[in-house]
């Protein structure tokens, strides 16, 4: 009787484990996309809270919290992803700018609001080197329904005090922000993006 070797794997055998192996990679994307998707809008809260904070203690100063209170209507921050927050260009009120302020009834969003560049300095330095960026762009509902596609913060700080962080599409957010648009982060998250 001839002995033989078997030298490998047949095709059949390697058609086999590879059957499991997709198997097994299509039970686990899903749920894997959905940890990657749960951790950045885990970011973005943790963004919020730190753009929170900054205002919040921006405000501490007199002057920036008589500034930003002291409109007719809430004073509108809107904070551009990702931009240094220690450049010169940063407090201007240009394309590039990072910490950008609309006070109503003050010189909104032009170069000789001196008080505006001063809160959008202190804001900037508050935040850090770089302002925080958008982790999960994915389109969204927010409470009143309404789909959100998220590009960047925009913080209100109403006539009280009290400031509000929300991430918004809206490219031209500014004066003109509107909160039912937006998906809110801080001091409440909203429903729809937990």
């Amino acid at each position: 009787m001839k002995k033989t070797n078997n030298k490998g794997f047949s095709l059949v055998e390697l058609i086999i484990v590879i059957a499991i192996m997709a198997i097994l990679a299509g039970a686990i994307a899903p749920a894997l996309i959905r940890y990657i998707d749960k951790s950045r809008k885990s970011n973005d809260v943790t963004a919020a809270k730190s753009i929170k904070t900054a205002v919040e203690t921006a405000l501490g100063n007199e002057s920036i919290y008589e500034y930003l209170t002291t409109a007719g209507t809430d004073a509108i921050i809107v904070i551009e992803p990702g931009k240094k927050t220690s450049s010169a260009q940063a407090t201007s009120y240009t394309a590039d700018a990072a910490v950008k302020i609309y006070v109503a009834g003050k010189c909104e969003g032009v170069a000789n609001d001196v008080m505006g560049q001063r809160a959008a300095a202190e804001i900037g330095t508050n935040i850090g080197e770089k302002t925080p960026k958008v982790k999960y762009k994915k389109a969204s509902k927010n409470d009143c329904g309404t789909s959100v596609t998220p590009d960047k913060f925009v913080v209100t700080v109403t006539q009280k005090g009290s400031v509000e962080v929300y991430l918004t599409g809206n490219a031209n957010a500014g004066a003109s922000f509107n909160a039912s648009n937006a998906l809110m982060l801080s001091p409440e998250v909203c429903d729809s993006y937990q």
